[in-house]
């Protein structure tokens, strides 16, 4: 629920044309060049990341190694330039220009809304990808709708690297070419449970139609370090990826048991948390997927996740009940959200103390009030609505109430509701709540402005007490009144977890970075999902030069390194967890004292 991208506002960066190059931050490249022990360059070599995610473009050129072999290229018309169409690759180098043997280049599409600038008209080394034109046909063909199979090179016509020497922006005669080869991608778990392999099917692998997990892969491995202007923290890391499939109504993800596992099985080095859940979930760490990563944490991976968005969409209340008060909490939800007729809303009410039982009542947009509900489950009719409720308790003394609302004949549930509740005895109440639109920002939303908190707004499965739990903080663009580059995103998950727990532990840069996407494009990607990454991409790093590094190691390493600012105040505290991200500074004390 949420890997949806968190882009800024078309209009507002429409207007913002005008940024200066100057000012961007290619955020996943590092201002310094590592080597490991034995000398090679830290690029996350010998790494495999796991993703629990929406899939990848397993055809975006971003995600093949540079193993294909180095070769000249034919100056055909003898301009001393690189010119597509006309001149060629040197396969046996014999400088003569062959047939199937024509380079042309992919013009990454730039969906950055011109924040990042890109030059439309040339082929550019360092944004842009050569092919070779195998069938002449002036179009880059692959997979297997084109007749290409899994032992095909990047699966279609090959790919290559320009290797841009002298810096000057153009391919120059005498300047080397580099094909690319292999995937990065290992394998792939598809919605269906159905796994696609490297050298096996890997070609066949459903398409990432959200996007998403492309753009996160992208942060963490995507593209080759020294050519790309923009590319990953670990090129030479390899990826695992679980996609998810959600459902229509909670528990959103039902096959987190069964992904976890698969990437376990998978032996990878680091476990990355790509959904953020909060509707019908406990919020203390107790559940199965929760002590499942807990386990996977103490075995030796290393568990990360996004800490979700949910800081700013008005969905979550808190309130402290006095003994024998009675409170009402009021929401509204519309007919329709993001383009989705509004046909469900769900709410859960959490507290401490299983033997706390407060009397609730529900009252419909058409003014009914339901039965006083305290204990168990079952479908109700109220006016015109139909409610279904149930009261459960976690093996963490957590109390969740829980309830969908729907109308007959599926007819939305648009309008004003309220949910009353007489305490018992002293009750500090959380109020969680969403819609079928799964959505962050608050399409259903509470309206009692004196109760609404950002607090708590760290998502499952982030809640697990082993789960390194990322924020997200404005770079390059602020998008919002009173965002601020260098500030906490306005969205960005916060505070103590329902079980006591710091609920972020260390932030990264959230909002605006630059990624790749599918179809051969860049895009401007945001939120919590864009943050995490960042971390992933850091700890693949610290894993190359020191594979024995433990989860517990690992997560005191980046927050002894972490940076303290202006912004984030003293830390840790629980808008920030430790302070901001240091790459650098976490790559260098592994160094020193590792």
């Amino acid at each position: 629920m949420k890997i949806k991208i968190i882009l800024v506002l078309t209009a507002f960066l429409a207007a913002f044309n005008l940024y200066s190059q100057e000012n961007v931050w290619y955020t996943t490249v590092l201002k310094e060049n590592f080597v490991d022990k034995n000398g090679n360059p830290l690029t996350g070599k010998g790494v495999v990341v796991g993703d629990v995610d929406s899939g990848v473009d397993v055809f975006s050129p971003f995600f093949f190694f540079a193993d294909g072999g180095e070769y000249g290229w034919i100056d055909v018309d003898k301009d001393g330039k690189f010119k597509p169409g006309i001149d060629a690759v040197d396969f046996n180098g014999d400088g003569v220009s062959k047939e199937g043997s024509i380079l042309r280049y992919i013009e990454m599409k730039n969906n950055t809304y011109n924040i990042l600038k890109t030059d439309k008209e040339n082929f550019n080394p360092d944004m842009d990808f050569l092919y070779v034109d195998a069938n002449g046909n002036g179009k880059r063909d692959f997979g297997e709708n084109d007749g290409f199979t899994e032992s095909d090179p990047t699966y279609g016509e090959q790919f290559f690297i320009a290797i841009d020497a002298d810096k000057n922006g153009t391919l120059d005669a005498g300047e080397k070419i580099i094909a690319l080869k292999t995937s990065k991608v290992r394998a792939v778990r598809e919605k269906s449970g159905t796994v696609r392999r490297r050298g096996i099917d890997l070609i066949k692998t459903e398409p990432d139609t959200i996007r998403h997990g492309t753009s996160v892969a992208g942060i963490v491995l995507g593209g080759h370090a020294g050519v790309q202007k923009m590319h990953g923290f670990a090129p030479d890391a390899e990826l695992v990826m679980a996609n998810i499939e959600y459902a229509y109504t909670p528990r959103f993800v039902r096959t987190f048991p069964a992904m976890l596992k698969f990437l376990r099985d998978e032996k990878v080095n680091i476990l990355l948390f790509e959904d953020g859940e909060w509707m019908w979930e406990f919020m203390d760490g107790s559940t199965e997927e929760e002590l499942l990563t807990n386990e996977i944490a103490r075995s030796g991976i290393t568990v990360i996740g996004g800490g979700g968005n949910l800081a700013s969409g008005n969905m979550i209340i808190r309130d402290k009940l006095k003994k024998d008060q009675l409170a009402t909490y009021k929401f509204s939800s519309p007919s329709t959200g993001e383009g989705k007729k509004n046909d469900a809303s769900f709410v859960s009410l959490l507290w401490k103390g299983k033997d706390k039982k407060p009397v609730i009542q529900v009252r419909t947009p058409d003014g009914f009030l339901s039965p006083e509900l305290k204990d168990g489950s079952g479908f109700i009719r109220v006016g015109s609505y139909n409610v279904y409720y149930a009261r459960e308790v976690s093996p963490r003394n957590t109390v969740m109430f829980k309830f969908q609302f729907s109308e007959k004949d599926s007819n939305t549930v648009k309008g004003d509701w309220q949910i009353r509740v007489h305490a018992k005895s002293e009750l500090d109440l959380w109020g969680f709540i969403v819609d079928i639109t799964q959505s962050w920002g608050g399409t259903t939303k509470w309206e009692d402005k004196d109760k609404i908190t950002p607090d708590g707004s760290v998502t499952f499965p982030c809640t697990a007490d082993s789960c390194i739990a990322v924020g997200a903080y404005t770079v390059n663009f602020s998008w919002g009144p009173e965002d601020k580059l260098g500030g906490l995103c306005n969205y960005s998950g916060r505070g103590l977890n329902i079980s006591g727990k710091r609920g972020i532990d260390i932030s990264a840069p959230g909002h605006s970075t630059f990624t790749c996407s599918t179809n051969n494009s860049y895009t401007l990607f945001s939120g919590t999902s864009s943050a995490a990454p960042h971390v992933v991409g850091t700890v693949a790093l610290l894993l190359q030069y020191n594979p024995s590094l433990t989860h517990s190691q690992i997560r005191n390493i980046l927050m002894k390194t972490s940076v303290q600012d202006e912004f984030t105040g003293p830390v840790p505290n629980t808008n920030w967890g430790a302070g901001k991200l240091n790459p650098e500074g976490a790559i260098k004390f592994v160094i020193e004292n590792f």
